[in-house]
């Protein structure tokens, strides 16, 4: 029984998860309305309420969510490459970071979804989020084994996921003030320097 209400939740949390993002990429989050999300999910406006505060909280889970699977998922294919490899600790970065630019470029519903909601107090959540745990605790590890400290590690992972948050939104979306490939150079080189 326990087994089955933990399947309900998860579905019924996956359903309310993929409604939204579909509703907020395709008309904006502000004009998606509760109704709207409990109706495409297929689940009663109390269930939101159960897991959710208000719409703002679900598109905050929603990008943790996203941007957690994502950055876990750079992890796994540096931890590959590493060993194929053996990248030191700027190269890794420097994958990681094109990760994610690759990421980026193959769904800008999202990149625009992240950058027209990214607050202080969500990348305090996220970077607080038990699913960070890994690609934090490995960054940081790596980072003092080059001589730099904890405190510095998690603001200098902090500086490289905004910088490359704000330069894909600007650059592959707005397409302003420079392309991608115009700026693709200068930002891995600036993304260099945060690290030594």
């Amino acid at each position: 029984m326990g087994e089955k209400l933990l399947g309900n939740k998860a579905l019924k949390m996956k359903n309310l998860y993929d409604a939204a993002y579909d509703l907020f990429t395709s008309k904006g989050v502000h004009e998606t309305v509760v109704d709207e999300i409990v109706r495409h999910a297929g689940v009663a406006k109390g269930t939101f309420y159960l897991y959710c505060k208000d719409k703002y909280d679900l598109v905050d889970r929603i990008i943790i969510r996203k941007l957690s699977l994502v950055m876990n998922s750079a992890m796994k294919a540096l931890s590959e490459k590493k060993e194929d490899e053996g990248l030191d600790f700027q190269q890794s970065v420097i994958f990681f970071v094109d990760y994610l630019v690759n990421y980026f470029r193959g769904d800008t519903r999202f990149l625009d979804l992240l950058f027209k909601n990214f607050s202080v107090g969500l990348c305090e959540k996220l970077f607080r989020s038990p699913d960070m745990e890994h690609t934090r605790k490995v960054f940081v590890e790596n980072f003092t084994l080059t001589g730099g400290s904890t405190e510095n590690a998690g603001k200098r992972l902090y500086l490289i996921v905004c910088m490359v948050s704000v330069v894909c939104y600007n650059s592959l979306i707005q397409e302003l003030p420079y392309s991608f490939d115009d700026i693709k150079p200068e930002l891995y080189r600036s993304v260099k320097l945060i690290l030594s």
